[in-house]
């Protein structure tokens, strides 16, 4: 018996004893009563053959008088809607409200799980946040209280969300930012399709979707959807792994006008692993660069919206390269992004820990080279506003690290980088927290 326990009941403390216990009582009764007729949420009923999905509002706004016409990026998702006569949805099976233009950097799990309010910062359309009080949500589920995917493939997939297998229309539907329900909207509100198409979900699969804009000139839009490969394939839970997708529709022909820096339609991928050193100088940190990885060649996307991913294998350094005394180096610098810091030979505006940079040439024009820094501080990435800093010439750190009682270890992640016109949104799917990796 517990020492503890044993004690209270020893025959000197009867009488306390006894209080203690009628108290005790009483309040587990009137926790049975609470947790019985108190609920915080009912709990989802199990899904018979499921299939994942995880859905995104990809689509871009332009700054320009000549795209005035264009759908307002703000939408509602709809999973088997119900329509009346006319054919206006009323209610679906799954409703994905006040969905607005996702955030540059997403993890494979909803930021902020287990709160219902889903009010905040409203996107702009472009990736950029406004303060606002109204309700928006980044993607589905996100927030909401589904029953999410289990771990697959050694992978941490709480962020998508359990559907039945099978077929399933799906809706998106242009809705006006205010704090109205969709089922409350009015009837040519809700008639506002902007999307309108079925799809077939096979069991035990995970799916990405996407709501896209396939040409702005000609104002046509369409649904992007991806059975992700990554839950067969087989990677090593020591290494980094990324790959590329291009989600931009055809080059709009005002394309200077509101865009700022525009990632090439068929880009030739390089990739540099940087190790800066923490011995500064008058310019900053000394910059060296992984041996093999100086601009080395990855690969080459041929076509948009491709729905087949190759991943470029990358080492993850031993544990010395990342902590100085079990602590954290430095990641970019906030300066850097939000004023645009450049790349000189120290270094500076890349931070002390290892990242990456992803070299974009031109395929018709080689001259040309976008570069992607893969360096920032994934906690605090999401606050910088991409249409009035550097924040599309970064994403996050690819390399996880996780305080864990105390201790602070590294991770190894999955990286799939989406182009979309002049950004890259970065969705990292990490492995499961029920192993302790090496670092």
């Amino acid at each position: 018996m517990n020492p503890s326990i044993n004690a209270r009941l020893h025959p000197a403390n009867k009488k306390i004893n006894h209080y203690r216990m009628k108290a005790i009582y009483s309040l587990l009764v009137l926790c049975a009563v609470m947790t019985a007729g108190c609920m915080k949420y009912e709990e989802a009923p199990l899904v018979e053959s499921p299939s994942y999905i995880r859905v995104y509002n990809n689509l871009p706004q332009i700054g320009n008088a000549l795209y005035a016409g264009q759908a307002t990026p703000f939408l509602t998702l709809l999973v088997d809607p119900e329509t009346d006569g006319q054919g206006v949805p009323s209610d679906a099976g799954i409703v994905g409200d006040f969905l607005a233009t996702r955030q540059l950097f997403s993890l494979s799990y909803p930021i902020n799980a287990a709160n219902n309010d889903i009010s905040g910062s409203v996107l702009n359309g472009r990736g950029g946040s406004t303060a606002s009080l109204l309700p928006s949500n980044y993607e589905y589920p996100g927030n909401a209280h589904v029953l999410t995917a289990p771990a697959i493939n050694g992978f941490d997939l709480s962020a998508w969300a359990q559907i039945p297998s099978g077929k399933h229309r799906i809706m998106f539907i242009v809705r006006p930012q205010n704090n109205t329900p969709f089922k409350n909207l009015s009837a040519l509100i809700r008639g506002n399709i902007l999307i309108d198409t079925t799809v077939e979900l096979a069991r035990g699969e995970v799916y990405t979707l996407h709501a896209v804009a396939r040409d702005l000139d000609e104002k046509k839009y369409g649904l992007y959807i991806r059975r992700e490969s990554f839950v067969h394939e087989t990677f090593d839970e020591n290494k980094i792994y990324t790959g590329f997708v291009n989600l931009s529709g055809n080059m709009p022909k005002a394309i200077g006008a509101g865009y700022g820096n525009v990632y090439p339609d068929r880009p030739a991928i390089y990739c540099t692993y940087y190790m800066p050193s923490v011995v500064s100088n008058s310019n900053g940190p000394q910059l060296n660069i992984l041996k093999g990885y100086d601009k080395t060649y990855f690969t080459t996307l041929r076509q948009n919206m491709d729905t087949v991913i190759h991943y470029l294998e990358l080492p993850m350094l031993p544990r010395d390269s990342f902590f100085l005394q079990n602590v954290i180096k430095e990641y970019a610098p906030d300066g850097a992004i939000v004023q645009g810091g450049p790349l000189n030979p120290s270094g500076r505006g890349i931070g002390t820990l290892p990242s990456f940079a992803f070299h974009f040439a031109d395929a018709a024009n080689p001259t040309r080279l976008t570069t992607l820094f893969s360096a920032a501080n994934p906690r605090t990435f999401n606050n910088f506003d991409p249409v009035n800093s550097a924040a599309t010439s970064f994403t996050p750190n690819l390399n996880l690290i996780v305080n864990s009682n105390n201790v602070n270890r590294l991770y190894s992640t999955l990286n799939i980088m989406e182009i979309v016109y002049d950004r890259v949104y970065l969705m990292q799917v990490q492995r499961g927290f029920n192993t302790v990796p090496l670092n």
